[in-house]
């Protein structure tokens, strides 16, 4: 299938150009109906709303750099179409490593048509990955019962024993076939999960006490050698970067 082409993008240079000559943003219905073709794993529909996309697609001016315009661009396409496709009921994990590999790709070109070229070929991808999961087994009940149940209570000091009284099963068991079924540890994703809510907490100016708190952290420091681990950076300097 040829994608090239299929993306083609406007900036709007200010505020005061949201209406000019009649050029609007490009609708969040429009958005939606494209993201949603992702998380329905259907390319079909997603090609042709790409094509009916009225000559481009018309974003706010991110950045004085027009190259850096285009890559701001891919990484804010990339997480939300990983986001859908996560509804949509791809593995997380698959999920994403598919967003870094592809913001990593976009980083490091030096040409907005291949950026563009790139989302436009990567978008379908990604939907032929969920297209894909929908047409396996799902995950076991066990394992279901397990992610919602942390999803639930991502405030609670979680562990492997809990959870696996909460199912029902043996520890060793409930490790097993997570680690088979999501490819990563049980202790691995309760700390992602947990440390994916304390960047969105530190995101909204909450504190390291906090977050320790409504996390069930042990400590600031315990919080703080956990995030700089996984994100090579502690909290603090984490919220710096964002302000």
């Amino acid at each position: 299938m040829k994608t090239e082409k299929l993306i083609t993008v406007k900036t709007m240079d200010s505020r005061d150009d949201f209406q000019t000559d009649g050029e609007r943003r490009t609708r969040y219905n429009t958005e939606l109906k494209i993201f949603t073709c992702v998380s329905q794993g259907d390319i079909d529909r997603l090609v042709k709303e790409l094509e009916n996309i009225s000559d481009y697609i018309v974003t706010g001016k991110m950045s004085n750099d027009s190259l850096m315009q285009y890559k701001y661009l891919a990484v804010s396409a990339v997480t939300l179409a990983t986001r859908y496709a996560i509804q949509g009921g791809l593995n997380e994990k698959t999920a994403y490593d598919f967003s870094d590999r592809v913001i990593m790709l976009a980083d490091g070109m030096n040409c907005a048509d291949e950026i563009l070229n790139l989302l436009a070929r990567e978008t379908v991808s990604l939907t032929n990955m969920v297209k894909k999961s929908k047409l396996q087994p799902s995950q076991s009940p066990h394992v279901r019962k397990c992610i919602r149940f942390i999803n639930e209570n991502i405030d609670k000091k979680l562990g492997v024993s809990m959870l696996a009284e909460i199912c029902g099963i043996s520890p060793d068991y409930l490790s097993h076939i997570f680690k088979e079924e999501m490819d990563e540890n049980l202790g691995s994703y309760i700390l992602r999960k947990k440390l994916e809510t304390a960047k969105d907490m530190l995101a909204r100016d909450k504190s390291g006490a906090e977050i320790c708190r409504s996390l069930a952290f042990s400590s600031p420091s315990h919080l703080a050698t956990a995030f700089k681990k996984v994100y090579g950076m502690t909290p603090s300097q984490y919220r710096d970067m964002i302000k």
